[in-house]
């Protein structure tokens, strides 16, 4: 049973079951809260399984939504409000995938709650400077995150053709060089082809789910260079346990030299770990990976 907490402008939609120890899983793009659905089932046995559909998703929409709604800060607060709430304080585990990894580490940056452990998938801790994605081009366009600064355009676009948008956004991607992946809006969201696999996921859910667009999901792109002076407040290296977890195929969110020195130094606790043959959406094909970093 899906479950609300009002907070001030709007409804967070979340489901909680079992008993134990807690776990809290948050969703990244273009997800919902039952992307964990398989995972959640294999654990609620065990612990207290909580659930969200974060800010500006469907089940958690604001009627009447301003970009800088969807800024970090705004989106760790609705889960330490929940964290509160709840009393999910029973040696908290945070699982976030993508954009829920971003979320975790603010979450438990800031404080605010205590957090026994972050398991943070396909993600990181913070987005760099749009200017970074400024420079990026490509045959069909500029760097999808750049694209994604306009997020009215971007929903405009993408809206034309939901069933294209996810069959594209969860294909799956082989081991392939990645140096020159064409990484614009148009080659990653909506070249999709009969020749390409996709993952073990409900199309047409994820279609009926966003019928009414994403403009509010993807205004959370809009919000990277205001997140970093907001993350100035409460940046900080970590003491407690944190796993990152990265596919070995994913296209989007490499784990290169770069990215994992800059990790390693983001804790005194930290582990990274890259699971061969998975790609972006390593928590629908690789479950046991994750329910084991958990467990």
């Amino acid at each position: 049973m899906i479950n609300k907490l009002q907070l001030d402008d709007f409804e967070l939609s979340y489901t909680s079951e079992g008993e134990g120890s807690d776990v809290l899983f948050l969703h990244g793009f273009p997800s919902n809260m039952y992307f964990w659905e398989d995972i959640k089932k294999e654990l609620t046995d065990k612990f207290r399984v909580t659930v969200v559909e974060q800010r500006g998703y469907p089940l958690s929409s604001i009627e009447e939504s301003r970009i800088s709604d969807f800024n970090i800060e705004n989106l760790s607060l609705d889960i330490e409000k929940l964290i509160n709430e709840l009393q999910l304080t029973n040696n908290l585990i945070i699982v976030g995938h993508d954009w829920g990894s971003i979320v975790a580490w603010a979450v438990a940056s800031r404080g605010n709650v205590s957090v026994e452990k972050l398991v943070l998938i396909c993600g990181g801790t913070e987005f760099p400077p749009t200017s970074v994605y400024d420079n990026l081009i490509y045959r069909d366009g500029q760097h999808y995150i750049t694209t994604f600064q306009n997020p009215g355009l971007s929903n405009d676009t993408l809206s034309q053709n939901l069933d294209l948008f996810f069959r594209s956004a969860y294909r799956v991607t082989p081991k392939i060089n990645y140096g020159l992946l064409d990484l614009s809006l148009n080659n990653l969201f909506a070249t999709h082809n009969q020749d390409n696999k996709i993952h073990n996921i409900d199309i047409d859910s994820l279609v009926n789910h966003f019928t009414n667009g994403m403009k509010q999901s993807i205004s959370w792109y809009s919000n990277i260079d205001y997140n970093i002076k907001l993350s100035n407040k409460w940046r900080r290296v970590h003491d407690i346990e944190v796993t990152f977890l990265f596919g070995e195929n994913d296209a989007a969110v490499k784990l290169n030299e770069k990215m994992l020195n800059r990790l390693k130094l983001s804790g005194k606790n930290v582990t990274v770990k890259e699971v061969k043959n998975a790609d972006h959406w390593l928590p629908l094909t690789h479950k046991e990976s994750v329910i084991s970093e958990i467990i």
